[in-house]
């Protein structure tokens, strides 16, 4: 019975002395010039690395500071949907505008600066946002924009 309470405590001190080990190496920084040590998983081409974060956050596109002049320089995520009408050959369009507050008419298919208008609804404008993640794959979503409320003209 006294041998056994023994093991378990070599045992503990043995685990403790290790982690604490592994824990002075994990903290130490690697000597300047040196690259940090890779697992041979990662070496391998075309494979993850198994120790990096599998989510990874798609990276903001930067807007540059001049944008083309027009439709094409609108950017998805300053739009703002004023309202929605029916033209005469029955297609929806869009009023739409931006922190310049000038009016653009939008209609299916228009090219933006990040995008293009994929569908207007009697109530809402879906983009398909073109974004690149931190891989540098082009990847696509959908951004709806409704009507902003307040914006409408009606009076009393």
């Amino acid at each position: 019975m006294r041998s056994g309470k023994i093991m378990i405590i070599l045992l503990a001190s043995t685990i403790a002395m290790g982690e604490s080990w592994l824990l002075a190496q994990a903290t130490q920084a690697p000597a300047a010039g040196t690259s940090p040590v890779r697992t041979p998983s990662a070496q391998r081409a075309g494979r993850r690395d198994p120790f990096q974060a599998i989510v990874i956050r798609s990276q903001q596109q930067e807007i540059p500071a001049q944008l083309p002049p027009g439709l094409r320089g609108l950017v998805i995520g300053q739009i703002r949907v004023q309202g929605i009408v029916r033209g005469i050959n029955n297609e929806w369009i869009a009023v739409a505008d931006n922190n310049t507050n000038r009016a653009y008419f939008l209609r299916e298919r228009d090219e933006v600066w990040n995008g293009v208008v994929s569908r207007i609804t009697a109530d809402a404008v879906m983009f398909q946002e073109r974004m690149t993640d931190a891989n540098g794959r082009t990847n696509t979503r959908d951004v709806e924009k409704k009507i902003e409320q307040g914006t409408t003209g009606r009076r009393r």
